[in-house]
């Protein structure tokens, strides 16, 4: 679980401040059938807040949650190769009300080759039904350890992460995570429904110890980049967004919720011994 936050992010043409705080947690349970088959089954559940105060008071902010299913195999091909095939089926409202309306579908599949015994290369697409229409994510990376100290992970174009590891219960590093959601959000005007489109993408410095026997404690601080926080019509929708490129966007330009800003995260994480 964690607790993420942005405080004190300017205004456009206002001098108050804009803070957003997220609490999420989740846990993901690997089944193992045999040899070469892994069964995953996860839960989620997220809560987001943007103030416009000067205190971290919700209750005359803009309040939306997330809750989420997965169902996971992953299927070992032989020594070199794996694939991990996922479904998420997750409820992105204001309110935690099970409708058809406030449900999207992703899939993800995610394939791992072995190419030496210090480096992998992994690839696959991330698949999403947004609010503001299809989402297809082309991924493409590699995991490589040159040392036992060091490790390099990338999975372009959502996230990059460079480890060091000066002892075996403490690792610090750099990270750029690239976040796109949407969420449908309470209306001014109860005849016409709206989604918020969230594209948050963050660089970080962190650090995480083992504090107990498979629990760690990780906290970052980073400054968000390129961040886009803004509210549409729930019939204002592009044909289809590719990574970063979108498709026959033609949705009408709001006031950004956010400016770029500082990021803090503290998160505690029990990791099962596998």
């Amino acid at each position: 679980m964690y607790w993420r936050s942005s405080p004190f992010n300017k205004i456009e043409n206002s001098a108050l401040q804009r803070h957003l705080n997220t609490f999420s947690a989740d846990a993901k349970l690997p089944l193992v059938l045999n040899n070469s088959n892994i069964l995953i089954i996860g839960l989620g559940y997220q809560k987001n807040s943007i103030t416009d105060s000067e205190s971290f008071s919700t209750k005359n902010g803009l309040n939306y949650y997330s809750s989420m299913l997965q169902l996971g195999w992953e299927h070992k091909w032989n020594e070199k190769s794996k694939m991990l095939l996922m479904g998420m089926t997750r409820l992105n409202s204001y309110e935690n009300k099970l409708t058809l309306d406030n449900l999207q579908q992703a899939w993800l599949a995610l394939g791992t080759t072995k190419k030496t015994e210090h480096f992998e290369w992994k690839y696959g697409v991330y698949y999403n039904a947004e609010f503001f229409g299809p989402m297809f994510v082309p991924l493409f990376g590699f995991k490589w350890t040159p040392s036992p100290k060091w490790m390099l992970t990338l999975v372009a174009p959502v996230n990059i992460e460079l480890v060091y590891k000066p002892k075996d219960k403490l690792r610090l590093g750099l990270k750029y995570e690239g976040l796109n959601a949407s969420y449908s959000i309470k209306p001014e005007d109860s005849l016409n429904d709206v989604y918020l489109d969230k594209a948050d993408n963050n660089v970080w410095l962190f650090t995480e110890l083992e504090c107990a026997k498979h629990i760690w404690v990780h906290f970052k601080v980073g400054h968000s980049i390129l961040r886009e926080y803004a509210i549409y019509s729930a019939d204002d929708k592009m044909d289809l967004k590719i990574s970063a490129a979108s498709i026959g966007d033609d949705r009408a330009k709001t006031a950004p919720l956010l400016e770029n800003g500082l990021s803090l995260e503290l998160r505690l994480i029990y990791r099962l011994p596998l």
